[in-house]
């Protein structure tokens, strides 16, 4: 088995998507644009929203760098944008107290198509939007043998899974938490996100550097080194 499982992939990678997921703060979202299901009816919609997540979320891991290549952009590039999405969404996890307005037109949205909130808006963008694409096709791009695939595999689903389980449960969750642990978990998740984008961005940086401008960052360390 231990050929066939990274144990520090899969923490790290496992630790980013639940953090950009972060099911307890779509927990009062799900609950809102729910209002009036019964629970057999919200649980559909739940495993609706994590099977769409899913199929999402393998597409950006296995297909997500070849789509990317069809329009011309490089791994590099994509971690800088991609880095500073999720520095925007960790940011906006810290100072908000409420729902983002870009979440809040979705809630909105979902009441006016309540027969199609499940994909559209739960599922995409709310649970797995640009942020957590993102992640999935920088992590993707690391892989080098079988046992980084399978944990890659198996740290989609399972967060996928939790994001589920959080959704399914979203009523009992929310009533033995309440407002303010969920307000100060999201905050945890936050920090690590921007944790993330951080890393992301500079590491991007200097592979574009190394791309774009071979030799740059040897000269740099050269004249460091004198």
């Amino acid at each position: 088995m231990g050929e066939l499982f990274d144990q520090a992939v899969f923490l790290k990678f496992l630790a980013a998507l639940l953090a950009i997921f972060n099911p307890l703060y779509g927990i009062p979202i799900f609950l809102s644009m729910t209002e009036g299901y019964s629970t057999p009816e919200r649980r559909r919609v739940a495993l609706v929203v994590t099977g769409t997540t899913i199929i999402v979320a393998l597409v950006a891991v296995f297909l997500g760098e070849k789509i990317l290549a069809i329009f011309g952009i490089d791994i590099p590039s994509f971690r800088i944008a991609g880095g500073l999405i999720i520095l925007g969404v960790g940011m906006s996890m810290l100072n908000a107290s409420a729902p983002s307005p870009g979440d809040q037109d979705a809630v909105e949205e979902g009441h006016k198509k309540r027969s199609n909130i499940a994909v559209v808006p739960l599922a995409i963008p709310l649970t797995i939007g640009p942020g957590t694409i993102a992640t999935t096709i920088v992590f993707a791009h690391t892989l080098s043998n079988g046992a980084e695939i399978v944990t890659l595999g198996l740290a989609v689903l399972i967060a996928c899974a939790i994001v589920g389980l959080g959704l399914i449960f979203a009523d009992p969750i929310s009533r033995a938490l309440g407002p303010t642990m969920i307000n100060v978990i999201t905050r945890v998740m936050a920090i690590i996100l921007v944790a993330v984008a951080v890393e992301m961005v500079l590491t991007g940086t200097f592979n574009a550097i190394d791309t774009h401008y071979p030799g740059f960052s040897s000269m740099l360390g050269g004249k460091g080194g004198g």
